[in-house]
């Protein structure tokens, strides 16, 4: 989730250690903004998940945070993200795989660990009382990123 403050020069012939926020390389003289705006684009998708998962637009939340997981498979908050976005859309399969898979790259992840246990409650329950845990699920979701993780930073 860090972002860059230098980057190695897309150019295959030069490949130079450079400052993130120049305009062009200064070995090769490559453009580079575009570049690093590209770089950055799954900081503006995960915003833009949470910002929908707070409105309960579940669906567009769950296409943000899958589109940074396939970009960016390694990222434990956004998989986290899109496990819970599938958790409020009902879809326990892909929760629980997208969960599962948090706890290979991360085996101590608390958030993946509660979502797991969460699951087994609500398959198979009525929709009112599954709609409970999801609420509770989801404040648990917005408070975890409201303390000090939440909006990710941009160029």
């Amino acid at each position: 989730m860090c972002i860059r403050d230098s980057i190695t020069c897309p150019e295959s012939s030069c490949r130079a250690e450079i400052d993130a926020h120049l305009e062009q390389c200064t070995h090769c003289a490559t453009p580079l903004r575009r570049y690093v705006k590209l770089l950055n684009q799954h900081h503006r998708l995960f915003n833009k998940g949470l910002e929908c998962a707070r409105r309960e637009e579940y669906s567009q939340a769950r296409d943000a945070f899958a589109a940074i997981v396939a970009w960016c498979p390694q990222d434990i908050e956004a998989r986290n993200a899109l496990a819970m976005a599938c958790f409020a859309l009902r879809d326990w399969h892909m929760a629980r795989a997208q969960w599962q898979k948090v706890l290979e790259l991360a085996p101590d992840d608390a958030i993946a660990r509660q979502g797991l246990e969460h699951i087994p409650k609500v398959e198979g329950r009525t929709a009112d009382y599954a709609g409970k845990i999801i609420v509770r699920a989801m404040r648990q979701l917005n408070h975890a990123h409201d303390n000090g993780r939440d909006q990710r930073k941009k160029h």
